[in-house]
Parts: structure tokens; sequence; C-alpha cells
């Protein structure tokens, strides 16, 4: 058994030269590997830029430590997307499924918690079983938190739409899978303009319960600071089946789980994701245009490059590095538009 020992950045910097890796800025590089870690930094984000010679990775010629570090920034930043996204979307989703169940059961848990309005779908795990997911939901009623605790006490009753807000998502998500056919037709119609999508409620309620199964992998991996921009989820939209075989391509990886929130009427996990990975990728492709090819195969995407740049409004110039001179509340325009609107460019960072 191999023993594992630890070593300071300085170390790791030593090693890192030692397999070829070039130090742009030895300074820079140790500051991040103290910040987040060899492990983290480097071992997660080295393969696409070693190969194995004599039984030893060492960095394909040329590779540089910055040129990994903004791969890592650009999984951290689709990361952090991904987590604001899908709290969005979970706000969404709980407040129509809280609807739904008002509307078909009341608002009162006694009635909207009835194991009979429900369909017991089989589940081989436990806590998905429809049994798990009320019990659970009648646990969280005994909270002395607000704001069930308030309901309780000055309504008598606690509505779905309070009660759904201190339950996980996955737990909801697999309650939507219990309803019963009527409940699920209602929250597709609340969730898609199915005429739009040409597709009828058999394959709406596809379409909604693989997305969101999708969804809650792409928020755990993303919580539990999983890589996501080359993650390749078990759970499958299957919009060959649902659209029979027309007007939708068969995306994978990170493609599909943008394509699939693409087609919800709500728009805004769907617009802030593509957002920060236009971003992303444009600010990682403009400085390292060799990785075009492996990102648009790894996100199964066509990255069509356009050059970005930062900018303040107290300020007047653009910038390559959105913390030049110590710059704060930067942010981005495309390099043509910030043109127009007069900025010039910054002469330490455009060299």
């Amino acid at each position: 058994m191999d023993n594992i020992t630890y070593t300071t950045p300085d170390e790791q910097l030593k090693k890192l030269k030692s397999q070829n890796l070039i130090i742009d800025h030895e300074g820079a590089a140790i500051d991040a590997l103290s910040a987040f870690g060899y492990s983290n930094l480097i071992k997660s984000y080295r393969d696409p830029y070693t190969i194995t010679v004599d039984g030893k990775k060492v960095y394909r010629s040329g590779i540089t430590f910055k040129q990994i570090y903004s791969l890592y920034r650009l999984d951290k930043n689709l990361r952090n997307a991904v987590i604001a996204a899908m709290l969005d979307l979970e706000e969404h989703i709980k407040e129509q499924a809280s609807n739904v169940i008002a509307e078909s059961f009341g608002t009162h848990e006694d009635s909207y918690l009835n194991y009979k309005n429900y369909r017991n779908k089989r589940k081989r795990k436990e806590q998905f079983k429809l049994s798990s997911i009320i019990a659970t939901m009648k646990k969280t009623l005994n909270t002395d938190k607000d704001p069930i605790h308030h309901y309780k006490t000055e309504h008598g009753i606690v509505p779905p739409w309070i009660l759904f807000k201190s339950i996980y998502f996955s737990t909801i998500i697999n309650f939507i899978d219990q309803f019963k056919v009527d409940e699920r037709n209602q929250m597709v119609h609340r969730l898609y303009t199915l005429s739009s999508l040409g597709l009828n409620e058999e394959q709406g309620r596809m379409l909604m319960m693989d997305t969101l199964y999708l969804a809650s992998d792409y928020r755990n991996l993303a919580a539990h600071g999983g890589r996501v921009y080359n993650h390749v989820s078990d759970n499958v939209v299957r919009f060959s089946e649902i659209f029979n075989g027309k007007g939708q391509p068969s995306p994978e990886g990170f493609n599909q789980f943008i394509s699939s929130l693409r087609l919800l009427d709500y728009k805004g996990p769907f617009t802030h994701l593509e957002k920060v990975l236009t971003d992303e990728v444009n600010r990682h492709c403009n400085e390292f245009p060799q990785d075009v090819t492996y990102l648009g195969q790894t996100l199964n995407m066509d990255i069509i490059q356009q050059r970005i740049v930062y900018v303040t409004d107290s300020g007047d110039k653009y910038h390559n590095d959105p913390h030049c001179s110590g710059m704060k509340d930067s942010y981005t325009l495309e390099y043509e538009e910030a043109q127009s609107k007069g900025y010039v460019p910054c002469k330490r960072c455009n060299k």
C-alpha cells in the first residue's frame, strides 16, 4: 500500500516542474495551490494536458500552470452557476407543485398528505417510496422553526407552499413522481407549452421527470464540489423517444442538461447557465485556443469564439484580466461592444 505524504505548495511546485509543466508565475502558482489545494486544482484538471511516459505522468509540451488553473476556474464558475440555477429552479418547481396539490386536495396537511391521493409508484430505495416521502413531510411539520411554526400557531394549518420550503428538492421531485396522472398533467402544463414543443401530455410527463432527475443529479454534484464541465450523468433525457426522433438533438453531458432546461417555459435557470457557460468558454479559449476542440467535444457544443473583455462602469478601459490593478465590480462585454461604447485598451493587460 502506498503512503500518502503531505507536501507544501513549494514542494508541489517542484514536482510539477519535474513533470514538464511550465510555471508562468511562481508566486501566483503557490498562492493558487495554497488557496485551493493540489488535489482540487491539479489532480482534478490535469488529465487533458498529460501523457504517460515510462509509466509516469508528464505534461505535454507547452502546457502551463496557468492553463490548468484557467480550466479549474471555468469549471468552478460553472459549478457555482449550476448551484444558483438549481436554487432558482427548485423555488419554481416547489411553487408549481404546491399549487397543483392545493388545487386538487386543499391546503390542510391532513388532506394534501393523504396517502390515497397518490399512486405509490414502486421504488427500490426506501427513502424514495411514497410512505417514506409522506412520513418525512409529516415529521417536518413538527418543527418549531418559522414559517411552519408560525402557520401552525396562527392559522392551525400549514399549506403546501409553506411546508415545501423546508423539504429537500430531491424529495419534492420524488413526490411529483408519485402524483397521479391528473396532477402530473397539471404540473406539465405549468412547466411547458406543449403545443409549441409539439408534444402530448404523455411525452410532456416523460420530459418533465427526466429533466427533474437530471437537474437533481447536477445540483448534488455541484453542491459536493464535483466536476461539472465533463460530467456525464446516469440520468438521461430521452429526447429521441419524447420527440419521436424529430426536432430535437440527442445531446450528451452538460449540453444535455442545458438543452433540457431550455425547453422549460421559465427561462431563468437556462439563461443564467448559458451566459456563464458562454462567458467562461470564451474566456478560456481566447487565452488557450488550443483547447477549443477538446472543450467543444467535452461539452458537446460548437464553440464560436468571441473575444470577451472586462470593464467597469467607473472606468474607460477594457481589460483582459478581470482583476487588473485590483479592479473590482468588473463585468464582461464582447470586444466589439466595448469598443463601440468608447472603452480603450488597458496598456497593462493588453500588451
